[in-house]
């Protein structure tokens, strides 16, 4: 289903723009590490290290996607009907699908007590502030801007699953390789993608994205794994044990109780889908 609205791209043109827009992606993911910690701007861990590394990626990636909507015909920034609505339904599906994940971890015997944290607000705060500009970085340009301009010539059903595939080979750039890693980026891709086209914009996709990343590294310390990140956490939380049920470095991220967890959220989506058109 094509975009309602949206005038009909020429398939040369539209698939040249989205694979100098996923290449361009994975040069600043890619390198950019390397070039932060080769510039010597970051001298320490902790909240100064994790801010400046996060947005010296993240805005980025924010700012070429504005430009590269502007320069394609993308309205980028539409967050769609209903905004507030949206935003409300996709962070509970988002924090849905994480308590799922984790009561699967622990069914399998894999979630411990960590070892403890020392609460900050101020931290808190400024993690959440981060995790929302990373998150809305990588929604903007996925399925803000690349996911409507593909649709623009194969139409919605198309650029759904073929920007989730970008969205998660984009990560192999970082350094990912773990197959079920790189299946539960495609589901997750799926998903938040699933979220934009019904409600038109990113306000839903946003929402759960935020909800499922700020809880899981805040709320209950899960990510990194073992321990907590350099904000702190509201509990600390590990996953021990059998990797597949994410006691590995890479936690829930590599763990098939976020493979069941995000199947338990699309399948519902998709038969919804087919049942009603996307919007735009």
């Amino acid at each position: 289903m094509s975009v309602p609205g949206a005038a009909k791209g020429s398939p040369v043109r539209v698939a040249t723009a989205a694979i100098v827009g996923l290449a361009a992606a994975a040069l600043v993911v890619g390198f950019g590490p390397q070039l932060i910690a080769a510039s010597g701007v970051i001298g320490a861990d902790g909240v100064y290290g994790e801010t400046v590394f996060t947005l010296a990626i993240f805005v980025p990636l924010l700012v070429m996607a504005i430009v590269g909507g502007r320069l394609t015909g993308i309205a980028t920034l539409n967050l769609g009907a209903r905004p507030g609505a949206r935003l409300a339904q996709g962070a509970a599906i988002g924090f849905g699908g994480l308590l799922l994940a984790i009561g699967y971890a622990a069914i399998a015997g894999t979630l411990v007590r960590g070892a403890g944290t020392t609460l900050s607000v101020v931290s808190l705060g400024l993690g959440a502030l981060v995790v929302l500009v990373q998150v809305t970085a990588e929604e903007v340009y996925f399925r803000g801007w690349l996911q409507p301009l593909v649709a623009t010539a194969w139409g919605m059903r198309i650029a759904v699953p073929v920007v989730a595939i970008g969205f998660a080979l984009l990560h192999v750039a970082g350094g990912l390789r773990g197959p079920i890693e790189l299946l539960n980026l495609l589901l997750g891709g799926l998903l938040f993608g699933l979220l934009t086209a019904r409600g038109g914009g990113l306000a839903g996709a946003i929402g759960a994205h935020l909800a499922w990343n700020g809880a899981e590294q805040l709320g209950f310390g899960l990510d990194p794994n073992p321990g907590i990140g350099g904000y702190g956490a509201l509990v600390d939380y590990d996953l021990v044990g059998k990797a597949l049920w994410g006691g590995s470095d890479a936690g829930l991220n590599a763990s098939v109780a976020m493979t069941i967890s995000l199947l338990a959220l699309l399948v519902p989506l998709v038969l919804l889908s087919r049942r009603r058109p996307t919007q735009s």
